[in-house]
């Protein structure tokens, strides 16, 4: 079955980030900054950090429920600085990603957040212009690995789930994908997707 969609999750595939960078400057604007597991800060940080992702609370109301959970001292835009300043491109996939641009559809479906998303689209906006759609868990109200993101992608192209190859970084979204009838691979390094990606008979 010939490769129709190619279809990219954004962190650590495309950008790889450094949340711990953010955490670091974030203790430091706390009066006790000898934690540095948020989990242990805000035991229920991740579920609340998931809720984000998913489009359920407001970008401000993300920062102001923190900041009176921990007794932050920033203000608004520099917690905006901090959460965002821990991104890096990965030029050897935007190159090859480029390439693929000339020949594919391609997509971003990623778990991500309004304040991470917007930042990178205007930073980077060479990169984002190489791809057609953008399936966001925030716009969606949907996180990898639920099915339901999945069968969204598949609707939005009428087109059979082998048909569509995704590539990301966390072994439980690849097999969320594989189980919806999606042709998926794992990242680790550009040159093994591009090795992958010839296998498939994906023209590089």
């Amino acid at each position: 079955m010939f490769t129709k969609i190619i279809v990219f999750d954004l962190g650590n595939v495309i950008f790889k980030f450094d949340l711990m960078k953010f955490i670091k400057a974030y203790i430091q604007r706390i009066p006790d900054h000898k934690i540095t597991d948020f989990n242990e800060l805000i035991p229920t940080y991740s579920e609340f950090a998931y809720s984000y992702e998913k489009g359920n609370i407001s970008s401000f109301d993300f920062y102001d429920t923190l900041a009176k959970r921990t007794q932050y001292l920033g203000t608004y835009n520099e917690f905006v600085f901090q959460w965002n300043n821990i991104f890096e491109p990965v030029p050897e996939t935007i190159e090859l990603i480029a390439v693929l641009a000339s020949k594919y559809k391609l997509a971003i479906l990623s778990n991500t957040n309004e304040l991470h998303f917007d930042y990178l689209k205007d930073r980077y906006p060479e990169a984002f212009a190489l791809f057609n759609d953008f399936f966001l868990s925030y716009k969606m109200h949907l996180r990898k690995p639920e099915d339901e993101i999945y069968q969204h992608v598949i609707r939005r192209y009428n087109v059979l789930p082998s048909e569509i190859f995704f590539i990301d970084d966390m072994e439980e979204n690849i097999k969320a994908a594989k189980k919806n009838g999606i042709n998926a691979c794992l990242f680790t390094k550009t040159y093994e997707l591009t090795k992958k990606l010839k296998e498939e008979k994906v023209l590089i």
